[in-house]
């Protein structure tokens, strides 16, 4: 399906705030319950609104993001998880469980859906997870609703598993509209995954990274066929860990903003 709404001049510009109770977590790691709802919401709309609409689509969760971002009356396209927060460990493998139907996402007002797994092709659970992924994709599209699919390693040290993961995928003819992956780890295995997957897009996921390394780590990858990229806590995770009002009120006016143009023009420029 299409997905160039989510797009700009091709390039995929995305921010990332699907984080749930999880959100709490950033803004009050040591009590989250202390941190209300109302908190939580104007939290997010002060990330959003610093970053000038400068993004190209954004991917919200309907528990504080998805009416932070209503409330801004911003108009870019928008997309919604269908797998739950967390994960449930079977047999010491993560497995991804659906949370809503790409009906419901539709209903609160949704252009696309994410479907995040974590997955290994050697583990036992490949077939298992890659039949799940290929029942929302088609729920989804039988919806009109394009799916951004998220892979995560299991085996975080070995980046081959990125390209291992996704020849899988293809080889099961099983292709969302686009891949959200981590860093393949190199030029060369970025280029390869490109290659794989021809016309097919994919962008890079920043998964919590630090940003000067996610920043080099993208520009090896737009170098190498990389769309563009999704990002959340790599881009204002620190906000939270500012004391003084002054300062978070810089970081805010000043570094998320520049850092938001440096990768966007990362992208823009490979």
């Amino acid at each position: 399906m299409d997905t160039q709404q989510f797009t700009e001049n091709n390039d995929y510009l995305m921010l990332a705030f699907d984080h749930r109770e999880n959100f709490k977590k950033y803004i009050n790691p040591q009590f989250p319950e202390k941190v209300t709802d109302e908190e939580t919401v104007d939290a997010i709309k002060e990330i959003i609104k610093s970053t000038k609409n400068d993004f190209s689509g954004i991917l919200l969760d309907d528990k504080y993001s998805l009416s932070a971002y209503r409330e801004l009356g911003i108009d870019k396209p928008v997309v919604l998880p269908l797998e739950k927060s967390s994960y449930e460990l079977v047999d010491n493998e993560k497995i991804t469980v659906q949370d809503k139907e790409p009906a419901e996402i539709k209903v609160l007002g949704a252009d696309a859906g994410k479907f995040l797994i974590y997955f290994d092709p050697k583990l036992n659970s490949a077939d298992e997870k890659t039949e799940l992924a290929k029942k929302v994709i088609e729920q989804s599209h039988q919806e009109g609703l394009p799916i951004f699919l998220g892979i995560i390693s299991e085996d975080t040290q070995n980046y081959e598993r990125v390209i291992d993961s996704v020849e899988y995928f293809l080889k099961k003819n099983i292709i969302p509209d686009v891949f959200v992956l981590e860093f393949p780890g190199s030029d060369y295995i970025c280029r390869k995954v490109s290659n794989s997957l021809g016309a097919v897009p994919w962008i890079m996921l920043s998964g919590g990274a630090d940003y000067v390394l996610f920043r080099e780590q993208l520009k090896i990858a737009a170098d190498n066929g990389c769309r563009g990229f999704v990002i959340g806590r790599s881009l204002w995770q620190e906000y939270f860990d500012i004391a003084e009002p002054e300062r978070k009120k810089h970081f805010l006016e000043f570094t998320l903003p520049l850092r938001f143009s440096e990768i966007k023009d990362i992208v823009k420029n490979s």
